[in-house]
């Protein structure tokens, strides 16, 4: 399946990489399949891009890599909609805002998104952690890991 992306043109993907977010993505109504892909140029940056249209796309990184004592806590109900039996399961991803000036950078700890991928599901769900910021600086040197 060919599909147009944001950043790499055109892109086959196959139908088994598309993961259904049943609830979709807050702020983009109607967009409910996406894929994920990485970036040739930076291993820890990925893309998770509708497969319907170039918009939206979202960038993605491993909160683990950047706050080392991450520790999410789900809301109930969590495990039932990614179809997920326990964490093992699931990864986590956190959604970037980069603007022109990458030391001004962001990262949304609050409102993860969250993939089963032996399931093809996905949803981005609010924390029940009350410390965790929807724009948390990338390189504010806080709460790094190394």
């Amino acid at each position: 399946m060919l599909i147009k992306t944001k950043d790499f043109d055109y892109v086959d993907i196959s139908e088994n990489d598309i993961i259904a977010f049943p609830n979709g993505i807050y702020g983009f109504d109607g967009v409910d399949k996406f894929v994920l892909l990485k970036n040739p140029e930076n291993q820890w940056m990925m893309h998770m891009q509708s497969t319907i249209d170039s918009d939206p796309r979202l960038i993605l990184f491993d909160p683990f890599i950047f706050v080392e004592d991450y520790k999410p806590i789900l809301p109930e109900g969590s495990f039932e909609l990614l179809k997920a039996s326990d964490t093992e399961d699931i990864c986590f991803f956190v959604v970037a805002v980069i603007p022109e000036n990458i030391k001004d950078a962001t990262i949304n700890l609050k409102s993860p998104i969250v993939i089963n991928f032996k399931k093809k599901t996905g949803a981005q769900i609010i924390l029940e952690n009350r410390d965790y910021s929807t724009t948390t600086r990338l390189f504010s040197g806080e709460g790094m890991g190394g």
